[in-house]
């Protein structure tokens, strides 16, 4: 459901423009952004059936006009530029959704500007984002949302469970259809069995097990010996893909927020955008812990 902002935004009826959608639950963020594509598809639809056939490809993202890119690199933004040009399919709205533009590289973006400054007639951008820190020249050629997390009571949870899944709402859901004990630990000495069977499917089953072995982790912490950490830190990275060790990082960080070494993990964090040592990166962050 679109609020007053979006309303008054379809209300204008721009001929192009260019969003940022951001927000720490990312999923929710391209949720809305699919929501808000729907309505610019079908702003100048009058026939109801004909809106809600539109709708329903948008939000499973079979739309011909819609293009979601995961992560940009300079190809990719190359066929973005070409399509731009192209004609619209259904003679309408051209909308490209652009997921994790807080990652994208410099020549990325630099290639992007010109078009997501000033879109061309009937293209819109939607860029999406964890977060309102990313380069200043996106940022300022963008109108800016931001999505709000979704409340415990709104998702019909308690506290913990919400805290657990770190207030994200598409595994709220899916953990709301299984039934699973959250208070039954998982030692994390098993990270790397997890990790392995997480990489093959991530499901929210195999995801609760990882959350479950990141929290003893953190608890055991302060009886831990440096080798068991570095232990614990190698079996990650040996079993982990990049999008699982920024997974793992923004986790045990948000289960350490009240530490006293708050500042320095969070430089780790802003470490993952930037082409490092993620072993060496992992050792560092968990012996802090």
């Amino acid at each position: 459901m679109l609020d007053e902002f979006l309303k008054n935004e379809l209300s204008f009826n721009r001929e192009a423009g260019t969003y940022l959608f951001y927000g720490d639950d990312l999923e929710k963020n391209y949720r809305i952004a699919l929501e808000f594509s729907a309505e610019l598809f079908s702003r100048n639809i009058e026939n109801e059936d004909e809106k809600s056939k539109i709708k329903d490809k948008t939000l499973r993202n079979l739309y011909s006009d819609l293009m979601v890119v995961d992560n940009l690199n300079i190809d990719t933004v190359r066929d973005i530029i070409k399509k731009t040009y192209t004609s619209s399919h259904e003679g309408g709205a051209k909308v490209f959704i652009l997921k994790n533009i807080q990652d994208i590289r410099k020549e990325s973006a630099n290639a992007m500007l010109k078009i997501i400054e000033e879109p061309t007639r009937d293209n819109f951008f939607i860029l999406i984002s964890k977060r309102l820190n990313i380069l200043s020249t996106i940022k300022s050629r963008s109108i800016i949302y931001r999505v709000r997390k979704s409340t415990p009571e709104e998702l019909g949870v308690d506290k913990y469970v919400y805290n657990f899944f770190l207030g994200i709402s598409n595994d709220i859901e899916e953990y709301k259809e299984q039934e699973i004990d959250l208070m039954l630990e998982r030692s994390y000495k098993s990270i790397a069995g997890v990790l392995k069977e997480y990489e093959n499917e991530k499901n929210i089953v195999v995801k609760i097990d990882l959350y479950k072995c990141l929290r003893n982790f953190v608890q055991e912490s302060t009886s831990l010996k440096k080798y068991e950490k570095i232990k614990f830190a190698e079996d990650i990275y040996s079993n982990a893909s990049k999008e699982s060790i920024n997974l793992i990082v923004d986790y045990i960080i948000n289960l350490v927020k009240k530490n006293k070494n708050l500042k320095e993990k969070l430089e780790y964090k802003k470490m993952l955008r930037y082409p490092v040592n993620m072993k060496l990166l992992l050792i560092n962050l968990l012996l802090s812990v």
